[in-house]
């Protein structure tokens, strides 16, 4: 330790807290002070404070004075580090230079791989104190780095931002909505080039912002993962990752649409560009496509788009919903898990486009229709049924079971079919039946735009002892006393013995191995590899 060096460089402070108003006039003690930094121990530790002390007096210097102090952030002596690190964000403080707040954020998240715990928690506390000063110029440092090209760098900003920033937001944001825009903007740039593991976190730190919980930032929101899911390209149904993607992209999409917003554009692709080939995606991969469709028809679509989108989800059904078979004809499979997302997004869709059943040109169409539901409705109510039977006299723990959960969603969706299917019969048919998808999702208010419960069961959920309603018909004559015959001659369909009991094969049936995913989409496991390779 140099005993005269520690005296000069006191000298030196001394001279600059005794000048008052002229300390500019010092620069001589202040490059002692800097120059201190290469001296002992002691003189390094008390040279990192004066430094930032008196930082802002001396701008031609102030290049000099940080890199004597990232020097010290480096020393192998982890007291020098401390010192050196703690003293860092305090030359943001009073300086006219908004961009030194960007410099030292930038700094400061260059260190966030450190391992050591006692320096970690310093650079963390000193990234705090950079964003209360300046949040935007902050944020700017912080980004720099992310968009930069050391991955460790990258992975520990991005940890950084997505764990620590929420704890922030009532100071930082809330209150600053243009902080909150300036995030958003900056998270757009780095979406440019992300994993899908990286999207998703993005997309979870966004959705904890206020601005994206109105409609005009939900709407914000929407636009931009939209962008992300690249909707302007064909449809690839034999490329995983382009599937994946539209997936992970349309579920982030629902999660704005809760506060008011719409995913028209996910329901118009899927629509006209996924719908016509959904026959070449993996079977592992149809259903949930179809549980988006069902869920983006949810949130308010203008007509323009229903009356788009209605003929391809109306022709998706006529395929799975077969007329009846004639005698000796073999009994054609009924796909349940299909029909529900089809019929539900066809019912969402007819409520702002009644006349695509209605009109004069559409009785056959109509007529041909409810042939089908008919049929269709016979094997649904007969599958409830039994379905109802099995879990009859249940205990709560045998309800737990996972066969037993398995069939309480087979039971809600045939519930959900009954109950749409006889919006169709009546005359006109109307649109007016709430129901709760199998899988979870909810229809939202359309007034408050939150989420509306159903306030009354359906008939198909009363078990079958306390049903008094008779079978969904539909009698193609006009003539009651004709149709009375017909009643009491027909041949019902009678579903072979077992049939809609067992388990159902997405081949054919429902596939009670399959649940709906929640949340927030697939996870990716695919690897970054060489910068620009981020893209998914």
């Amino acid at each position: 330790m140099s005993g005269a060096g520690v005296e000069e460089l006191y000298k030196n402070y001394g001279i600059l807290a005794d000048a008052g108003d002229k300390v500019s006039e010092h620069a001589d003690a202040f490059e002692g002070i800097i120059k201190a930094t290469k001296g002992s121990l002691n003189e390094k530790k008390l040279a990192s404070g004066f430094i930032t002390k008196f930082f802002r007096y001396f701008s031609s210097l102030q290049e000099s004075a940080i890199d004597a102090l990232l020097d010290l952030i480096e020393d192998e002596d982890a007291q020098i580090r401390h010192c050196a690190i703690k003293s860092l964000p305090d030359i943001c403080k009073g300086a006219n230079d908004k961009s030194l707040c960007t410099k030292v954020a930038d700094v400061l998240t260059q260190l966030l791989p450190i391992e050591d715990p006692t320096d970690l928690g310093l650079v963390k506390t000193g990234m705090v104190s950079v964003l209360q000063v300046d949040t935007q110029a902050a944020l700017a440092g912080i980004f720099g780095q992310i968009l930069g090209e050391d991955e460790g760098v990258r992975e520990k900003g991005i940890d950084y931002v997505c764990n620590s920033l929420p704890s922030m937001r009532h100071k930082l944001f809330i209150p600053h909505p243009e902080n909150e825009k300036f995030l958003l903007g900056q998270i757009q740039k780095v979406l440019a080039d992300v994993t899908g593991e990286e999207f998703e976190r993005f997309m979870e730190l966004a959705g904890k912002l206020q601005y994206v919980s109105t409609p005009e930032g939900g709407q914000e929101m929407v636009n931009l993962v939209s962008n992300q899911a690249e909707l302007g390209a064909d449809f690839q149904p034999t490329d995983s990752e382009f599937i994946d993607r539209f997936v992970t992209c349309f579920r982030q999409a629902l999660k704005f649409c809760k506060r008011g917003s719409t995913a028209a554009p996910f329901v118009e692709y899927l629509c006209l560009k996924v719908l016509p080939s959904l026959s070449l995606v993996a079977e592992e991969t149809r259903q949930e496509l179809l549980q988006l469709l069902a869920e983006g028809c949810l949130y308010q679509l203008d007509s323009a788009l229903s009356i788009t989108c209605l003929q391809p989800v109306f022709t998706l059904l006529l395929a799975k919903m077969p007329l009846p078979p004639a005698e000796g004809e073999e009994v054609p499979k009924l796909q349940f898990s299909v029909v529900e997302c089809a019929l539900f997004a066809l019912h969402q869709l007819l409520q702002s486009n009644k006349d695509f059943l209605c009109g004069d040109d559409a009785v056959d169409k109509l007529k041909d229709f409810r042939l089908r539901l008919q049929y269709f409705a016979r094997g649904s109510q007969t599958y409830h049924a039994q379905l109802s039977a099995s879990l009859k006299g249940k205990t709560a723990l045998e309800l737990r079971d996972e066969q037993a959960k398995l069939r309480s969603v087979a039971l809600k969706m045939t519930a959900n079919i009954n109950s749409l299917v006889r919006d169709f019969f009546r005359n006109p048919p109307s649109y007016s039946t709430r129901v709760q998808l199998s899988w979870g999702a909810k229809k939202p208010d359309p007034v408050a735009g939150g989420i509306l419960q159903r306030k009354r069961i359906s008939s198909e959920e009363v078990s079958p002892a306390k049903r008094k309603h008779s079978p969904i018909r539909f009698e193609s004559s006009g003539n009651p006393t004709e149709a009375k015959e017909k009643r009491n001659t027909i041949s019902y369909y009678a579903p072979p013995k077992d049939q809609f009991s067992k388990k159902f094969s997405n081949g054919g049936e429902f596939d009670e191995s399959y649940r709906g995913r929640r949340g927030g989409g697939r996870g990716f496991k695919r690897g970054r590899g060489q910068r620009g390779g981020r893209r998914w």
